[in-house]
């Protein structure tokens, strides 16, 4: 009854609460334990409380009752079923009320009788004074369409299953005309939780039926969608804030002419849209013909409105498709230049603009932003103050673009934990206008590609049948991108081929701008005679990391003449990767790794015998052997592991949504501080974890080892599509939580229990780069975890070990059984069958993490046993180390939670066996000798006294009913530990000897009285 009339702003109701009576024939009161204004109508009578038997139940009784009890007016009378046995007898029935009357009394009323009411349901009143706040409409696109909630003073409570008739009511009581989808669809009203009839006036009319309250599932919800439902969005462009204009009224999508598009209209949808601020509005079906409706009433917006749902609309054009508005917006502008195409970047989030920082902006990031502007290809990027400071706070957001992206925000950010912009150290850019412009699509870099031309503002393709380097030379310096490597036919861009700019290029090769070769304008070949062209410039080199967990981690790969390829490594080291991580923007290098520790790459192998001294700006001005010069195979490509690798994971939850937050980072995981943790924050880590849309923090027990902590002050923003990465926050600092201050994390999303408490669960992880999927990339383990690779099954394998961001082999020198059952143990897989070296289970890759391994059987971990230093071993993978393991979970004792670990015998080195076994023969002969002798003296004593078995037993039996319960009974006893492991139900037990079975019959005699005690000695303390 509680949970279901709190819906209705009700609250948790409790019928029995005191309340004061009002004066009259009978006294009336409202049962509710926050507010005397809301609850069931009671009345009393004869000294008895009853409630109020109608079958009509109305407003107008509801406002007879508001105003005796001075409750101000009437907001809702619905009629509530309660649970069985929380209803109380019937003690009024049948009363009629006008409205006007001053108290319930005035009205007409039925009979006083103590008879049962034929209804099942009980009257309730909500009035104005009460806890009802509000109705409405969430997380959809307008205040017409969305899920149904209703506010409370304290409380805000969701409307489970609407049908058609409730969402109606719902939608014509937010003034959004009746309901044209529903949360729910499927038909019939017998078992639904709130039932109306559709015509009532408020949704707090309609009757709730607690007792189907149970049935409600969120998950099987839509949204409701009124008919005064608005909403924009713009489809056909280039990026998701450029496109055709498309408008939702209702469930209807359709057009709009172009000439009913202005200048306020355009900045109210890029708002909308989280898009920023209105650019460029393409006429004439720009970016394609639309289907379906044209709307013919225009918007009139001010230009200050949220949504273009609040916008006042009045009649507009009638036109055809070919007259489609389109739509260009942007969160980022240039400003104090000499024309739009020049400035002081800025960026807009939540209506505020404010510049960004010039950290690690290049020209590739740059041309990115000139072609989202529709400027022409980069210019410069002048330092520093050339267009003056501005006056708000820099946005520390750092950009790694690759030049091509057509959007800035789909280019790799780095934001979290990056820290203070220098003053007046503002991004800066000088774009060509597009007055002979040209730009280059479909490439690998910001200087290769197929090539397009502005000649008029709009941008059209070259075609030639004769392109070579001559022509290219000119485009890559009009680009400022070097020289023209190579000149090529490149592929057509499509479908969608667009208008063709220039079908003939003629150059002499000494021309600053392409337009000043001989060149036509008019299609003069054929179209089969000519094709696209493309250029490679030698300012298209690039590097990047591939096949890794994110863009900071990886194979190296170098592109170059338009063809990527990979990095030998032969002498490659710390400081060639510290130039690669640099490059990158990806923080320093923390492994150089070889051997293909990344898989084997393809193509071309362009560089060999680097050798960086670690300051330079770009790989290729290393010392190296020349490219393409090499005597490697693809089985020793170089890799990288930066600092700025990065992930995300709930840790120790109960669920996989549920947990304390970590990040990774500089190679290790270490704790977010709750510091600054609002909901916008919460709902970005939710939804990158795949848990749902939003959080919360809880409170939990204090970390035992506080441990590294490593960003604090995350203060997300809201962002068409965010993640962690791109939260302004405190700079990276290992220490930057006190204890206490570590974030727990709850999240709206998943319940599904997690198998491993210590480990982060697969679906919890998601990498930096959103260009990978999920489901490729390579996770980040616990460090110093262990796995088998190569094996018939879980169970066997070549050894790994992960440690610093790599996993590594184990070298065979030494190898033995007993190291192959302490890595059994941490597995999960019984004792060790065999330890296997040569690398049985094939060569692996990447370090040699371990050598001279020395366990003596029983440690936790294979850390814990003697070996040479981490990664000091003197073998190759040749002699990796494995194991197979019996893979009886049940067979393995594990440490219990706390005291002493119990583990099996240790595993025996093998010149100590003969020496074992006779000590082991001997003291199984000594044990057997003991048994027998006692069996002897226990007999004789017996046939000697004959009244043994007859002696009172009582004395035993309050020495063990003395015993309080809980406390432990000295003696060999299985731990508590070992009985609460589910992974040991099959484990070994020993089965009771003949004399163990007449003491066991001795002890099931005396557990009654046993029992009895140790109830008494518990209650003794309460008694007492």
């Amino acid at each position: 009854m509680r949970a279901a009339l709190w819906a209705l702003g009700v609250g948790p109701l409790l019928l029995t609460l005191w309340a004061v009576p009002i004066g009259g024939p009978g006294a009336l009161r409202l049962g509710n334990r926050h507010s005397p204004c809301d609850g069931v109508v009671l009345v009393q009578h004869e000294g008895r409380w009853g409630h109020v038997c109608n079958r009509e139940w109305t407003l107008a009784e509801a406002s007879v009752v508001c105003r005796q009890l001075g409750c101000g007016q009437a907001v809702g009378a619905p009629k509530y079923v309660p649970m069985p046995g929380e209803k109380v007898p019937a003690l009024l029935h049948n009363v009629s009320c006008r409205g006007d009357e001053s108290s319930l009394w005035e009205c007409s009323l039925g009979a006083w009788a103590h008879s049962p009411c034929p209804h099942e349901w009980m009257v309730v009143v909500l009035c104005s004074n009460g806890t009802f706040r509000e109705i409405r409409l969430v997380k959809g696109r307008s205040p017409c369409a969305g899920l149904p909630e209703i506010r409370n003073e304290n409380s805000v409570d969701r409307l489970c299953g609407l049908h058609e008739e409730e969402a109606t009511v719902f939608c014509r009581e937010l003034g959004c005309g009746p309901a044209l989808q529903a949360s729910r669809q499927d038909a019939g009203r017998s078992k639904k939780y709130m039932t109306c009839e559709g015509t009532e006036p408020t949704i707090r009319n309609c009757r709730l039926n607690n007792r189907l309250r149970s049935g409600c599932d969120f998950q099987q919800d839509r949204e409701v969608v009124c008919s005064g439902h608005t909403e924009a969005r713009l489809v056909g462009g280039e990026h998701p804030c450029a496109g055709r204009l498309e408008v939702r009224r209702g469930l209807t999508w359709g057009t709009v002419c172009d000439e009913d598009l202005d200048q306020a209209t355009a900045h109210v949808v890029c708002r909308e849209l989280q898009c920023g601020s209105a650019m460029s509005m393409p006429r004439g079906a720009h970016f394609g013909r639309g289907s379906g409706a044209v709307w013919t009433e225009a918007f009139r917006c001010v230009g200050n409105e949220s949504l273009l749902f609040h916008c006042l609309r009045g009649p507009g054009h009638q036109c055809g498709h070919s007259q489609d508005a389109g739509l260009r917006c942007s969160e980022f502008r240039l400003v104090n230049g000499s024309s739009r195409c020049e400035g002081r970047v800025e960026l807009q989030v939540d209506g505020t603009w404010a510049p960004l920082c010039a950290t690690h902006w290049d020209l590739a990031d740059a041309t990115v932003l000139c072609h989202q502007l529709n400027c022409g290809g980069v210019v410069a990027t002048p330092g520093g103050g050339h267009f003056g400071h501005g006056d708000a706070p820099m946005w520390p957001d750092r950009f790694h673009c690759a030049g091509t992206e057509p959007y800035l925000w789909t280019c790799p950010v780095s934001t979290l934990g990056a820290p203070a912009c220098a003053p007046g150290n503002a991004a800066t850019v000088v774009c060509a206008d597009l007055f002979h412009a040209l730009r280059l699509r479909d490439g690998q870099s910001r200087c290769d590609g197929r090539v397009e031309v502005s000649l008029d503002g709009e941008w059209g393709r070259i075609l030639d049948d004769s392109w070579d380097l001559q022509d290219a030379g000119v485009v890559c310096r009009q680009l400022g991108c070097g020289e023209a490597e190579r000149a090529y036919d490149a592929p057509a861009p499509g479908r969608e081929a667009g208008r063709v700019g220039l079908s003939r290029v003629r150059c002499l090769g000494t021309e600053t701008l392409l337009t000043q070769c001989n060149v036509s304008a008019s299609l003069l070949a054929s179209a089969g005679a000519s094709r696209d062209v493309g250029v490679v410039c030698s300012g298209s080199h690039r590097v990047r990391l591939v096949a890794g967990p994110d863009r900071c981690a990886g194979r190296v790969e170098v592109l170059r003449a338009g063809v990527w390829g990979t990095v030998c490594d032969d002498g490659w080291d710390l400081q060639d990767a510290h130039v690669v991580c640099r490059q990158l923007g990806c923080g320093h290098a923390l492994r150089d790794l070889g051997g293909a520790h990344f898989g084997a790459g393809a193509g071309r192998i362009w560089m060999d015998e680097l050798g960086c001294g670690g300051h330079e700006a770009t790989l290729w001005q290393c010392p190296s052997q020349g490219w393409g010069r090499h005597d490697c195979t693809h089985k020793e490509d170089a890799g990288a592991f930066c600092s700025g690798s990065v992930a995300l994971r709930l840790r120790g939850g109960p669920q996989r949504c549920m947990g304390w937050l970590d990040v990774f980072y500089n190679g290790s995981w270490g704790a977010v501080c709750s510091n600054a943790l609002r909901d916008a924050s919460l709902s970005v880590v939710c939804q990158q974890l795949g848990c749902g849309d939003q959080g919360w923090l809880e409170n939990r027990p204090v970390h035992a080892d506080l441990g590294v902590s490593w960003v604090d002050s995350i203060q997300c923003r809201r962002l068409r599509s965010s993640t962690l990465w791109r939260c302004p926050s405190a700079p990276w600092d290992p220490h930057s939580c006190t204890r206490g201050e570590e974030a727990w994390v709850t999240c709206s999303g998943s319940s599904e229990k997690t198998t491993q408490d210590s480990r982060t669960p697969l679906a919890a992880l998601r990498p930096a780069s959103q260009s990978l999927p999920a489901a490729t990339t390579l996770l980040f383990p616990e460090e110093r975890s262990v796995r088998v690779r190569g094996g018939e099954d879980r169970c066997s394998g070549r050894v790994e070990l992960w440690l610093a961001g790599s996993w590594g082999t184990v070298c065979d020198d030494s190898w033995d059984l007993a190291d192959a059952e302490v890595v059994c143990r941490q597995l999960g897989c019984g004792g060790a069958v065999s330890s296997l070296a040569g690398a049985a289970f094939g060569p692996g890759s990447g370090p040699v993490w371990l050598d001279e391994v020395g366990c003596r059987g029983s440690e936790a971990s294979l850390w814990d046993c003697p070996a040479e230093p981490w990664g000091h071993a003197d073998c190759a993978h040749k002699e990796d180390a494995g194991v197979r393991c019996s893979g009886d979970r049940g067979a393995t004792v594990r440490p219990p939670a706390s005291g002493p670990p119990l583990t099996p015998l240790p595993a025996l080195k093998a010149g100590t066996l003969p020496m074992t076994f006779c000590i082991i023969l001997g003291t199984l002969l000594g044990i057997v000798s003991l048994l027998l002798g006692a069996q002897w003296y226990h007999r004789a004593a017996c046939r000697g006294s004959g009244t043994l078995e007859n002696l009172p037993s009582e004395g035993v039996y309050e020495d063990i009913g003395a015993v309080p319960m809980g406390e432990k009974v000295e003696g060999p006893s299985v731990p508590l530990g070992l009985v609460l492991e589910e992974d040991y139900d099959d484990a070994w037990e020993p089965q009771p000897g003949p004399e163990e079975e007449e003491e066991e019959e001795e002890e099931e005699e005396a557990a009654p009285l046993s029992a009895a005690g140790g109830l008494l000695a518990a209650w003794a303390p309460e008694l007492g």
